[in-house]
């Protein structure tokens, strides 16, 4: 596809059904040369397959093993020939004229990366935790001040092939939950492509949401295995990822920060409405207390 503009790269593992609805909504776009679509099955133990009447710039590339998000990204990007990527969740609902309002959003826009505001399916039935984690998906922050780290969603994510690969994209030796969007986000940071937008006016929705079970345990996970394989690439983000070490210290010695989150979580599973700094807080202690814990 030598006028091809735009590339749109979709991991996925075990979720066939998924990938037929997201590529069927994609297919209802306008046809053309300029935009293609890239699926990488991360070693679904049955192979995912493209169904026979898919548009022929739709390709399937496949990881004979699941190898983690980082590297299924990672394949798709490298496959693609479009000069601007958009990694999409296949959990998404895509609308019809969505590469058109994509593409007329770059054409009128200055970004290192831009980022969809996510929102809930229509009738999708949410409980406060999870619409708390609808709600902050998609949006860019400052993780600490010094230094400072972007926090990037790259699941609804906008931006140049070129540094992408300017960094060697996602780090594939953090292939457990977490660390590797962080990382990628701080290397380009680094290199000067720290400009975040906001993609307004074309939010997309949700059509599966997490579990509170499910966000627990990636979050365990991500304090016991992915933040330690940050912090020992990344030694100078310690101080910003997990601050106020002395006051931590202190509350360790009194039992509070694991009766906190074991509190919060009680709130959590009897859905409670908890303020937002509430819900951060919670997040924040699953993933500390678990990084003591290791």
């Amino acid at each position: 596809m030598a006028n091809c503009r735009l590339s749109i790269v979709i991991p996925v593992y075990k979720d066939q059904k998924n990938l037929d609805r997201i590529l069927t909504e994609l297919s209802a776009n306008p046809p053309g040369d300029t935009w293609e679509v890239i699926v990488v099955d991360d070693g679904s133990p049955t192979p995912l397959e493209l169904t026979p009447s898919t548009p022929d710039h739709f390709k399937l590339y496949r990881n004979e093993t699941r190898n983690g998000a980082a590297s299924a990204r990672n394949t798709g990007v490298n496959q693609a020939q479009g000069e601007f990527i958009i990694l999409l969740s296949v959990f998404l609902k895509i609308p019809k004229d969505y590469v058109t309002q994509s593409s007329n959003f770059i054409e009128t826009h200055t970004f290192d990366i831009a980022q969809h505001l996510l929102t809930k399916e229509a009738g999708l039935v949410a409980d406060h935790f999870q619409a708390f984690l609808v709600d902050q998906r998609g949006r860019t922050s400052n993780v600490g001040l010094d230094p400072p780290v972007k926090n990037t969603q790259f699941g609804a994510a906008i931006f140049k092939k070129a540094i992408f690969t300017e960094v060697d994209g996602f780090d594939e030796n953090m292939n457990h939950y977490g660390g590797h969007e962080l990382d990628l986000a701080y290397r380009l940071d680094q290199k000067g492509y720290s400009t975040r937008i906001i993609i307004e006016g074309l939010p997309l929705e949700r059509v599966k949401l997490e579990t509170h079970e499910n966000v627990r345990t990636r979050l365990q996970e991500y304090g016991r295995i992915g933040l330690p394989a940050l912090l020992k690439k990344h030694p100078e983000l310690k101080n910003t990822i997990l601050p106020y070490t002395t006051l931590w210290l202190v509350l360790k010695l009194l039992g509070l920060p694991k009766l906190i989150e074991n509190r919060l979580a009680r709130h959590v599973e009897q859905d409670w409405e908890l303020p937002n700094k509430k819900y951060r807080l919670y997040l924040h202690l699953i993933v500390r207390n678990a990084w003591d814990a290791r």
